[in-house]
């Protein structure tokens, strides 16, 4: 249904001028209709033809002996108490002074289209079979045309014969030149036929468009009625003005009363949908009288007897169709009045045409006039299509309104949305760095203190308080990893990245995992390079490595990337372990799902890594597959766009030898003092020279004393006064190309960066103390 909208008021003054020009054609329209006869008998006697009005005339199929009877032409059999339908033959007589010359024409404005003209015996036009009973004959007009030698000096005769099923009669003949008929005869055909024709055609393209707006508004069902009912009242109306029907007698007036029937039922139901009424009971009345007057039609037709009915119907669809209006202005009464009075126009207009059409068709009016429906009914429907349009434009401007108040909720709502994002954003940069500050912490004092353990006692406690702080480590980081791949703020930063230092950092921070685990890490060197974002294709890798790790107890893990046709490059991580069962393979990427670790033992992880590769990879757009056998392992393979062009020979790496840093000198950078005291003693305890400093400011005073200079330089990311990047950079400015280690809890876009950096080893909180010491040697021997 339409809304009212009562808070939408669209102006009316287009409405007002509008109306003005409704009213003066229709005051126009009934002047034509009112004067449509006499502008056709005014053409008629507009020139020298010659009109026959008195006639002998005899009933064809009336009962018992035939007798002439003398009639005044026009000529309408119910004035004269004869049916409406029957079989005449009227006779006249057309005197001339002398014999004409030529060609002549007979005009007929009311003739039926069954009927036969003979002039002094002279058949000169027949249609159909007068004593046939067959066909739906109808009232048409006639121009005949003949030599004018069939005509004589004195008397002439001239017999015409029809039959028809209703409205039975006959207007007043014209004869002369056909030169002269002809082109009055065609301006008011034009008039009585061709133009009716055509604002009815008119009308049915305008119905047609209310549907198409029906179909695309299924709410609108009082549209999508009056679309319906506009369609057939033209199509209707446009039968009116044929001259033949095609359908048998039975059949095309059952459909005929069909469609006079639907339209009123149609009515009905437009003026319940378009006022809102709830009407029930009335409804289903009309869905009723819908099925049962076509089916007493069709009883009636094959009786021979549906004029009879036509007698009590339509009166009943007459009172049907005033209620309906009645109803239509109760319930539009509140409506603006330029769009009511147009209205009220189009209504009475319509119920006046109705009535006269009613009589015309039962012969209470002269059988030279017309059907007014088809004239009346397209201006009708114009005034019902423009309540319905701005009916329609009212909700649009509504929906507009809505639309706008919405657009600007959403607009708000995305502000809100972007403001709390970058919270979010911050919150995870802030919880990634301080978060990982304190575990770092621990993690470090934690096994400097399982190293100073005095008894064996201790020692274990200690190991059970390293691996929980291990396992609080994992959580921590797949817990922000996963939550930063769930909403990323920014879209992948994909560039051609070499595999093999990828493979060195894995080697770098799982080495010696795998072998306190007693397996072989294996990274087969490649001078591949690919099309990926650095930094989640490292996520995706380490996780993928830790992943295999944990579950495999025998023989190792292999890291190796091949080529897959000309563009493609397969990365795969096999490993030895247990490996899945196929039912259970796509389970293993969801957030915490760990098959082998009922008993939540956290020692075998968290189960986390896998659903950020997944997270991962799904934001790159590369492929993941799994294939697993239970007991012998599983291979998870990524496949990749090749970057050409960024190959490089894989470095020879010196293998992490475990050893000490006696006598290293060793400046430390991080404005976290738990974190620094606990770094700082755990590279005291690997006997290195330790320079602890908490700003750049202090770095800057450092470098001032002379003769100092570290071997390598470890920095946090995040300074009180800068960052780890203008820490490197300001040491290398004074000292040269000193290595550089870089702490970070981040892993937005300083990580990159970071990695364009020679000289520069990156790792992420927290780290364990045997990958701390190896990235030191590393450091240190490059």
């Amino acid at each position: 249904m339409l809304p009212s909208a009562p808070s939408i008021t669209l102006p009316c003054t287009g409405h007002t001028r509008l109306l003005r020009w409704c009213w003066l054609l229709a005051v126009a329209w009934a002047l034509l209709l009112a004067g449509l006869p006499l502008a056709v008998q005014a053409q008629a006697a507009a020139h020298q033809a010659l009109r026959l009005d008195q006639a002998d005339f005899v009933q064809l199929d009336r009962p018992g002996p035939a007798s002439w009877t003398p009639v005044a032409l026009p000529d309408t059999w119910a004035s004269r108490g004869l049916p409406l339908a029957g079989q005449g033959h009227y006779r006249l007589l057309l005197r001339l002074a002398q014999a004409p010359q030529g060609v002549w024409a007979l005009r007929i404005d009311r003739l039926s289209n069954v009927h036969s003209i003979r002039i002094n015996g002279v058949l000169v036009q027949q249609r159909g079979v007068v004593a046939a009973d067959t066909g739906v004959p109808r009232v048409v007009s006639a121009l005949v045309e003949f030599p004018a030698q069939l005509l004589q000096a004195g008397d002439n005769r001239i017999d015409v014969q029809w039959r028809l099923a209703a409205r039975a009669g006959m207007s007043a003949l014209l004869i002369g030149p056909s030169a002269q008929l002809g082109p009055r005869y065609d301006r008011a055909r034009l008039l009585d036929h061709t133009l009716p024709q055509v604002m009815n055609v008119a009308g049915g393209a305008l119905a047609g468009f209310l549907l198409l707006v029906w179909l695309q508004r299924r709410q609108e069902q009082a549209i999508g009625l009056f679309g319906v009912l506009w369609l057939l009242l033209s199509l209707r109306n446009y039968s009116y003005t044929v001259d033949a029907t095609p359908l048998p007698s039975p059949l095309g007036d059952l459909l005929f009363f069909s469609a006079q029937c639907a339209s009123v039922l149609l009515l009905g139901l437009f003026v319940i949908a378009l006022t809102e009424a709830r009407l029930p009971r009335t409804r289903r009345l009309l869905w009723g009288l819908g099925l049962l007057l076509p089916l007493l039609g069709g009883l009636f037709a094959l009786a021979g007897e549906l004029q009879l009915l036509r007698r009590w119907v339509y009166p009943l669809l007459m009172l049907l169709g005033g209620l309906a209006m009645l109803q239509l202005l109760r319930g539009l009464r509140r409506a603006p009045g330029p769009a009511l009075a147009a209205l009220v126009t189009g209504l009475a207009a319509v119920v006046a045409a109705g009535v006269h059409d009613y009589l015309f068709l039962h012969g209470q009016l002269p059988i030279t006039g017309s059907y007014w429906l088809p004239l009346v009914v397209p201006l009708g429907c114009v005034s019902f299509a423009l309540v319905l349009i701005r009916r329609l434009v009212r909700a649009l401007a509504v929906s507009e309104d809505l639309a706008v108040r919405l657009e600007a909720r959403v607009a708000e709502r995305t502000l809100a949305l972007q403001a709390a994002d970058a919270a979010k954003t911050r919150f995870l940069a802030d919880a990634s760095h301080d978060l990982r500050q304190p575990v770092a912490a621990i993690g470090l004092l934690v096994g400097l203190a399982r190293e100073r353990a005095p008894d064996a006692a201790q020692a274990g406690m200690l190991d059970r308080v390293q691996a929980a702080v291990r396992a609080l480590e994992d959580l921590l980081r797949g817990l922000l990893d996963l939550s930063r791949l769930d909403s990323p703020t920014d879209a992948p930063q994909r560039r051609p990245v070499a595999l093999q230092p990828l493979f060195d950092a894995l080697a770098l921070h799982h080495q010696a995992d795998a072998q306190a685990r007693g397996l072989q890490l294996r990274l087969r060197s490649t001078d591949l390079a690919v099309d990926s974002d650095p930094l989640l294709l490292d996520q995706v890798l380490r996780n993928l490595v830790g992943n295999a790790l944990r579950h495999t107890r025998r023989g190792g893990v292999l890291v190796a990337a091949r080529r897959q046709g000309a563009a493609g490059v397969r990365l795969q991580v096999l490993d030895t372990g247990i490996g899945i069962p196929a039912d259970q393979q796509q389970r293993v990427f969801e957030p915490f799902v760990q098959l082998h670790n009922p008993g939540r033992d956290r020692s075998q992880g968290q189960g986390l890594g896998l659903a950020i590769v997944r997270r991962a990879v799904d934001l790159l757009g590369h492929p993941l597959a799994l294939r697993s056998v239970p007991g012998r392992g599983s291979a998870f393979s990524i496949t990749l766009p090749l970057a050409p062009g960024l190959a490089s020979a894989p470095p020879d790496l010196p293998a992490p030898a475990g050893q000490p840093l006696a006598g290293r000198q060793l400046w430390l950078l991080d404005d976290d003092p738990v974190v620094r005291d606990a770094l700082a003693s755990r590279l005291a305890a690997w006997g290195a020279q330790v320079c602890a400093l908490d700003s750049l400011a202090a770095l800057h005073r450092q470098l001032q004393v002379p003769a100092q200079s570290p071997e390598l330089l470890l920095t946090d990311w995040r300074l009180p006064d800068g960052d780890g990047l203008q820490a490197i950079a300001q040491l290398r400015a004074h000292c040269g190309p000193v290595p550089a280690l870089l702490l970070t809890g981040d892993t937005g876009a300083a990580d990159l960066a970071a990695q364009a950096q020679p000289g520069t080893v990156l790792l992420h909180k927290p780290v364990q103390a045997a990958a701390l010491l190896q990235a030191l040697k590393r450091g240190l021997a490059d």
